[in-house]
């Protein structure tokens, strides 16, 4: 069985297009778990409730404001055969197209070499940035920690650590809307900005662990550039006055 989280939070414009999806998956064998998030506490706070209502051999995660392919559980399912994660291609749309692929059997440090090149260019590598589009064996999980942003990407990591096999599929089997209303994109002060230092504490211990290099502060050059790319994309979100907003005079 596999347990599929949903959690819920401003999401009326598009919940029905997302419960749809759900509906409509080729694999029936789905324990579908609604968050509802009214009092804002958080995408990990949401997801962390979910996983411990969980009982599915594997987990799932779907953002209300996104939906699936139709088979795209089935697709991830029959992928899972041998790994212990597997994370399936994604359609970015709305703010911005982007489809983010990949396709492959690796080890952690496969896995290392090419999540280092997406600290070093953010814009590229990105499979591993969300939880959705993914399916994990329930043993590997553990709980979100309590970031407001980059929840994802210190889970992933966490995850990662712990799993031997990872396997990416080609096939697109998530949609993901890009806007700023979504439970991980909305600023949420300082602890929204500097939470992402946060979460790339969780990528710098895998990489220290598992990516192997002979050249000098390669790990260090990736997460700085990594921090700069997304303290630009915070200050974006933030808008006009950022630097006010973040350090009131």
């Amino acid at each position: 069985m596999i347990s599929l989280i949903v959690p819920v939070y401003l999401a009326e414009p598009w919940i029905d297009e997302c419960m749809a999806s759900i509906r409509a998956q080729t694999y029936k064998d789905i324990e579908l778990i609604v968050i509802d998030d009214p009092q804002g506490s958080g995408a990990a706070a949401a997801r962390n409730r979910g996983l411990d209502k969980a009982n599915g051999e594997y987990v799932a995660f779907c953002d209300a404001d996104d939906y699936l392919e139709p088979d795209a559980i089935e697709r991830m399912v029959d992928a899972i055969d041998g790994v212990d994660m597997v994370a399936g291609s994604f359609r970015k749309f709305g703010g911005f197209e982007m489809t983010v692929s990949g396709e492959g059997t690796f080890t952690k440090k496969d896995v290392a070499r090419y999540a280092i090149e997406n600290l070093k260019n953010p814009r590229t590598n990105q499979l591993l940035s969300g939880c959705w589009a993914k399916l994990y064996r329930r043993s590997l999980v553990r709980e979100f920690p309590n970031l407001v942003t980059s929840e994802d990407m210190a889970f992933n990591y966490s995850c990662l650590m712990r799993c031997e096999r990872i396997r990416f599929i080609r096939e697109t089997v998530y949609w993901n809307r890009k806007h700023w209303q979504s439970l991980s994109t909305t600023y949420d002060g300082t602890r929204g900005l500097f939470g992402f230092l946060e979460g790339l504490k969780y990528a710098r211990r895998f990489l220290e662990a598992h990516y192997v290099t002979s050249v000098d502060d390669e790990i260090e050059d990736a997460l700085n550039s990594s921090k700069i790319y997304h303290a630009l994309l915070a200050a974006e979100r933030i808008g006009p006055d950022a630097l006010e907003k973040v350090f009131p005079w």
